[in-house]
């Protein structure tokens, strides 16, 4: 048998083994070592194993078992993270905040409260509230506004003096800087309730009264 059918064979052997013992068919680091000693130990000495042969097979292992302990590292990595995000949001429970989402709703209370931040003085903020249908029901003028937080509150008056029913009202922000009209992030107000973990790697999500589940990384305030 030549050497290379004699190392095919010791390979497969050696795999089936490896198969048999651990009920997986990857070779772990102990059996590719024990694989490539007897490589070199029955290699026909007319016809070794070529050196570049030798070390693309220890670069392959290399890399597999490289990529392995990356991804174990990362695994460990996203776990320190949602613990971190678990401790810091559960001294959340029980306290408002500013949650960047545009949709609240409109329950017995009455009222939808909200913000904006701005980076800059601003001629006049505005916020429009649209219904589920889309129609604009409501606006606020806030008029001129410093740089730095900038809070709403709204009551659920219509343009016609009526009552809006309860339900879910878009919040939309309009910014008037330096002659620019914009459209900027809208930041609604809520208590939290309560928190869901999720899976490893999956976000925190919160539980806002008002806005329901929301992402823990859409929480720009603790108030």
């Amino acid at each position: 048998m030549s050497a290379i059918g004699s190392i095919t064979q010791l390979q497969s052997n050696t795999s089936a083994a490896t198969t048999a013992s651990t009920g997986d068919s990857q070779l772990g680091q102990d059996s590719f070592l024990k694989l490539m000693t007897a490589q070199m130990q029955n290699q026909d000495p007319f016809e070794p194993m070529d050196n570049g042969e030798f070390l693309s097979q220890i670069a392959q292992f290399g890399t597999v078992n490289g990529i392995e302990e990356l991804k174990n590292s990362f695994v460990s990595f996203s776990e320190d993270m949602q613990s971190n995000q678990a401790l810091q949001a559960a001294n959340m429970i029980g306290r408002g905040v500013l949650v960047e989402t545009n949709v609240g709703q409109l329950n017995s209370s009455g009222l939808v409260q909200g913000g904006v931040e701005l980076d800059s003085p601003a001629s006049n903020v505005a916020v429009n509230v649209y219904n589920s249908a889309g129609s604009l029901v409501s606006r606020m003028d806030l008029g001129e506004q410093l740089s730095g937080t900038t809070v709403f509150a709204w009551d659920g008056s219509l343009f016609n003096g009526d009552q809006a029913p309860m339900g879910q009202y878009r919040m939309e922000v309009e910014v008037i800087q330096n002659g620019q009209t914009t459209i900027a992030p809208t930041l609604l107000y809520g208590n939290v309730n309560s928190l869901a973990l999720g899976n490893v790697g999956e976000e925190l999500q919160v539980d806002v009264q008002g806005l329901g589940q929301v992402p823990f990384s859409s929480i720009s305030k603790i108030l």
